[in-house]
């Protein structure tokens, strides 16, 4: 039964675990292949022995079936997703990796039809010496390796958008991106070699095998032919049916009106939410391109449930991993709604400076430790003509007090007008983050105590601040040029935390989770439960104060 159920675990589930798992079948396939040709870079014959071994495997019933198999499905699931997406408007790095999704399949033709087709119909051979040869001969070799750039691209972009967000992967990513890098580059330069290698004076290999004669060789061109005639008329028939829905949407006037704060917009019946947003350009959090799997898309939906579908499967097993999503919440990725319907989109980047800005390429998700700090201020005492320009002063040294403690050991964004929280990223070593997250904390807490003081002696004006520590994965990033944006449930959590529960001076505001991060001895702590919602049910994180360590 337990061997069973980690099978199952395995098997894909949906279509985006289809395509994710084709791909992985495709990438594999041209990763070997590129090694293959690197190896030309030690010798032909090296590469020649290499093929043989890769090819022992692809040319195989089982290899056989894996590799055809995972190229339709990948194929047949990509046009589909080409159909079924309402518009175009993305980010860039998505539209070049659809872009260039739509062009692999036409290297992938090419290759087949010189390798495995002209094998198993003329028994050519599949060796380098053939292959390589006869491009060399016919002035392709330029444009076999240019077809190769494509799938390659892809993949990586592929794998980055599947599993770019994941801890391990941020680990490694640099030793990643050399290979994904060198690879291609050291292939190109090992066929060249072979290419030169076969046509050297002094060479072995100066009589290549034959590629096919003259009518194999036009009954080669003329499959290629039919094969890519095939795709392009996919291609077509894809693009006259996207035509046809929207002419048959607009002559029946199947339109939906979808509510954002303080705007709605009206797009065809079948959009996501995401799509409508990106259409009409409403600031919209999707980090993972749309595919249900960073959730940073999610919106509750405030009127108009009935109008929402049921979650599919991806859907469904992204939302049971956020603590505390009701029916109400739902991806917009996802949710195509059938009728009108009132959104309100859950994630919205701190920021400071301008209101609307696009998030950068170096947006990560990350482990990190947050610490909290919260100011309140009490203007009653003080004359209105001097409390703002008091408010004002307090606050500035606020946040000179947080940036002077974050030096080196964190970075520090403004949460609200008188809130900063400082974020330190795990990594690899969690307890080095703790360290530094609980010595700021204690050198924050005596400097806002300080400074408590002397706006009480100097201005009287009577300030308090108070700590509250939190972890969990987030989600960072940057607005427009340097704008530092933090989203994600951990920074939820603190937002119901600010405002609420004071810790007094020298003590902390600590969640479970962030006392498990920091490896702290929970005996004593006086636990709260999380906070109490509309059903009578608690939910979200466990608090407790705590006095903060002397050292």
């Amino acid at each position: 039964m337990d061997l069973s159920r980690r099978v199952l675990g395995f098997l894909p589930h949906s279509r985006r675990d289809l395509r994710l798992a084709s791909g992985l079948v495709l990438f594999t396939y041209v990763a070997v292949h590129l090694s293959c040709h690197a190896l030309g870079l030690v010798s032909l014959d090296t590469a020649e022995e290499a093929l043989r071994i890769t090819v022992r495997f692809w040319h195989s019933l089982p290899g056989t079936v894996l590799l055809y198999t995972a190229a339709a499905v990948h194929v047949s699931l990509a046009l589909f997703a080409v159909y079924e997406r309402r518009t175009f408007r993305m980010p860039p790095v998505q539209g070049i990796r659809i872009i260039l999704g739509l062009v692999m399949p036409i290297g992938l033709i090419a290759h087949f039809v010189a390798t495995r087709y002209a094998h198993d119909r003329f028994g050519l051979s599949a060796e380098y010496a053939r292959v390589a040869g006869g491009l060399w001969v016919g002035g392709a070799s330029g444009l076999a390796l240019g077809l190769l750039a494509p799938g390659w691209i892809h993949g990586c972009l592929g794998l980055r958008f599947a599993f770019g967000h994941r801890v391990s992967s941020q680990r490694v990513k640099l030793g990643l991106f050399g290979a994904a890098l060198l690879l291609p580059v050291l292939a190109a330069l090992g066929f060249i070699n072979m290419g030169r290698e076969l046509y050297a004076p002094a060479s072995a290999h100066v009589v290549p095998p034959p590629y096919g004669d003259a009518a194999q060789e036009a009954r080669l061109d003329r499959s290629g032919h039919d094969a890519r005639s095939t795709y392009f008329a996919l291609l077509l028939l894809i693009v006259a049916a996207r035509i046809a829905r929207s002419l048959n949407e607009r002559r029946r006037k199947s339109v939906v009106w979808i509510s954002y704060p303080g705007r709605t917009v009206s797009v065809p019946r079948g959009w996501t939410v995401l799509e409508a947003s990106r259409s009409f350009g409403i600031p919209h959090q999707a980090l993972c391109g749309g595919r249900a799997r960073c959730t940073t898309c999610r919106v509750r939906v405030v009127e108009g449930g009935s109008h929402c579908p049921d979650p599919q499967v991806d859907e469904s097993r992204a939302l049971h991993r956020l603590a505390g999503a009701k029916g109400t919440i739902r991806l917009a990725c996802q949710l195509r709604p059938t009728g009108n319907v009132e959104v309100v989109p859950i994630l919205s980047g701190t920021r400071v400076g301008r209101p609307v800005a696009q998030p950068s390429s170096d947006t990560t998700e990350l482990e990190a430790l947050l610490l909290l700090l919260e100011v309140r201020l009490d203007t009653g005492s003080v004359a209105p003509s001097a409390a703002a320009h008091d408010a004002i002063y307090a606050l500035s040294h606020y946040q000179a007090i947080a940036e002077a403690a974050a030096v080196s050991r964190a970075e520090v964004f403004r949460h609200a007008a008188s809130s900063w929280i400082l974020l330190f990223r795990c990594g690899n070593d969690p307890s080095a983050a703790s360290a530094n997250a609980l010595s700021v904390a204690r050198q924050v807490d005596a400097d806002a105590a300080g400074l408590c003081q002397e706006l009480d002696r100097d201005l009287g004006l009577h300030a308090s601040a108070s700590l509250a520590m939190h972890a969990g994965r987030v989600v960072v990033g940057t607005l427009g040029a340097a704008t530092m944006a933090v989203v994600g449930g951990p920074v939820e959590d603190l937002e119901r935390v600010r405002g609420g529960r004071l810790a007094p001076s020298g003590s902390l505001l600590v969640s479970r989770s962030a006392a498990r991060s920091a490896g702290m001895s929970q005996d004593g702590l006086a636990w709260d439960p999380g906070q109490r919602g509309e059903s009578g049910t608690t939910h979200g994180e466990a608090w407790a104060e705590m006095r903060l360590p002397d050292h």
